[in-house]
């Protein structure tokens, strides 16, 4: 408890850092939100001339992309700092960070602070309210399970991000994972992966399971069966994000033996 409210405290300072430059701060959030209006945009022009794809209508693929964007941004807000660890390895600066009395995971994460992704949060948390509007079947009990389920899908997408930064410890470079896993998840993820042939779903499942920040949450929060996944959805989410929580701080804890201070 202790080392998360130091954590906290030291997120507060890199947001006041960055709210010195109050310009370039609404601008980055400006231009983020910009693009999570496109996204929305290309799937209203997408379900005009094909109104369902794969039984998903227009406002239940909208409320997958908007779940998915404010799952994965939510994780990125804090942790963003793991898509450049690389650096620190190859310039030795990660020295600094095995020296001091503290969780050396929690100390490389609370270094930056991804003002970006705030605009995502506040645009995608927006669209997520106006497509469940348009759906049919909320009750508290499902809304409560959108809220675990968003902390679900965040705890995924950094969990996955740890486990290919971690790599750098060995590699000492994780750039290209980095650019594969953006690229994956810019063109497949914002939409229900069922509409993708069937070894993509696998790949998306059990390879990267990048379909566990978004799509699965959606499809059980929906009752929407899938081809890999039809009962107990909800459930087999949090399981899965239990696992590679646990898996990619061990990994982390496993790769981070390996660092000799490549810079010096």
């Amino acid at each position: 408890m202790e080392y998360l409210k130091l954590y906290f405290k030291m997120q507060g300072a890199n947001i006041r850092s960055r709210m010195a430059y109050p310009f370039n701060f609404f601008l980055g959030i400006f231009c983020v939100t910009c693009f999570g209006i496109f996204s929305t945009l290309f799937i209203w022009v997408l379900t005009r001339n094909f109104p369902s794809i794969a039984g998903w209508d227009f406002y239940e693929i909208l409320f997958v992309s908007s779940f998915n964007m404010l799952a994965y941004s939510l994780g990125l807000l804090f942790f963003i700092h793991i898509m450049e660890i690389d650096q620190f390895v190859r310039n030795a600066e990660f020295d600094r960070i095995l020296i001091r009395p503290m969780n050396s995971l929690l100390q490389f994460a609370s270094k930056q602070f991804n003002i970006n992704s705030l605009g995502t949060v506040i645009y995608a948390t927006g669209a997520l309210i106006y497509a469940g509007f348009h759906i049919e079947g909320w009750t508290i009990v499902t809304i409560l399970y959108t809220v675990l389920l968003i902390l679900c899908g965040s705890i995924v997408s950094v969990s996955i991000h740890l486990i290919l930064g971690s790599t750098s410890f060995i590699t000492l470079q994780s750039g290209g994972l980095f650019q594969m896993l953006d690229t994956i998840y810019t063109n497949v993820d914002n939409y229900p992966i069922i509409i993708f042939p069937k070894w993509i779903q696998v790949f998306l499942t059990f390879i990267l399971p990048i379909g566990f920040i978004g799509y699965y949450p959606s499809a059980g929060l929906l009752e929407k069966g899938s081809y890999l996944l039809n009962d107990h959805i909800i459930l087999i989410c949090i399981g899965v994000t239990a696992i590679l929580a646990i898996l990619s701080y061990i990994f982390w804890n496993f790769c981070i033996k390996f660092y000799s201070g490549a810079g010096s």
